[in-house]
């Protein structure tokens, strides 16, 4: 049995979805069903996150504990490679399972760790994680009020007003329920991605930002040099940081570019 909880669907070369910190594998339901027309979706949840229980003995869980558990998930599914798309910490994890040799393509939403090692923690997560723990009980009546939602929302999302009801809902409870949200969050700061030069310029990489995303804005969290020299860079216009929920059409496209960029899985 996989140490992380997930989800399967659709046919086709394996693509595995990862999530950002205080997620879950929730978060993809704007794109599976459009992705699965041509792969076989996995959505799993990461460690301490979601129905996923965090790694036994950790106080911190870096990306490259996080993508070793990918890893682990895949070696489950008799999986040796995958075409994998994270958001965020996912997309942090993903540039790690590929230069763990895991990938057979990668995009990379928003990836954390593109950056000079931060030491304290961001004011708009820990915002959005305390907001979602205090007001748990009233998540359903929150978001069915615009102004709270935008408020909840806005960090994450350019267009909070098409995010439908159930997905808001969703986020929010991930955020307030992540069981590992500090191992995760402090196995961040102090780190950076450090590996581009172990991906293989065989594996396609495409990283992507939005053009308003507060949470990792321009320049500071979007150091080009830190990543693979072959990475495609790209800049999704009236998107925040989450391109699956902004630009749901989109982030499906620059998956099926890259997958076809790449050698089978």
């Amino acid at each position: 049995m996989s140490e992380l909880a997930y989800d399967v669907t659709g046919s086709g070369e394996p693509l595995v979805l990862v999530h950002g910190l205080a997620s879950s594998r929730r978060c993809w339901d704007l794109v599976v069903d459009d992705l699965a027309q041509d792969f076989t979706v996995f959505t799993v949840d990461l460690p301490g996150h979601g129905q996923s229980a965090p790694i036994p003995g950790q106080a911190e869980t870096p990306a490259t504990e996080m993508a070793l558990a990918v890893g682990r998930f895949l070696d489950d599914q008799g999986i040796d490679r995958a075409h994998m798309c994270g958001n965020s910490l996912g997309g942090w994890t993903v540039l790690e399972a590929a230069a763990d040799g895991r990938a057979a393509s990668v995009v990379a939403l928003c990836p954390a760790g593109l950056w000079e090692p931060i030491t304290e923690p961001l004011s708009a997560i820990q915002f959005n994680r305390r907001a979602a723990v205090t007001t748990r009980r009233a998540i359903p009546t929150i978001m069915r009020i615009p102004p709270l939602r935008r408020t909840l929302m806005r960090t994450g999302v350019e267009r909070t007003a098409t995010v439908p009801y159930r997905v808001a809902v969703d986020a929010a409870y991930a955020q307030a329920d992540a069981s590992g949200f500090e191992q995760a969050h402090d196995g961040a700061l102090h780190r950076r991605f450090e590996r581009a030069e172990a991906i293989s310029p065989d594996v396609p990489v495409t990283i992507a930002f939005g053009d308003n995303d507060r949470l990792l804005p321009f320049p500071r969290f979007q150091k080009r040099d830190l990543a693979p020299a072959h990475a495609r860079w790209e800049v999704l216009w009236n998107c925040g940081h989450a391109p699956m929920w902004d630009v749901p059409r989109v982030t499906a496209e620059l998956v099926r570019s890259a997958a076809a960029g790449g050698p089978a899985a």
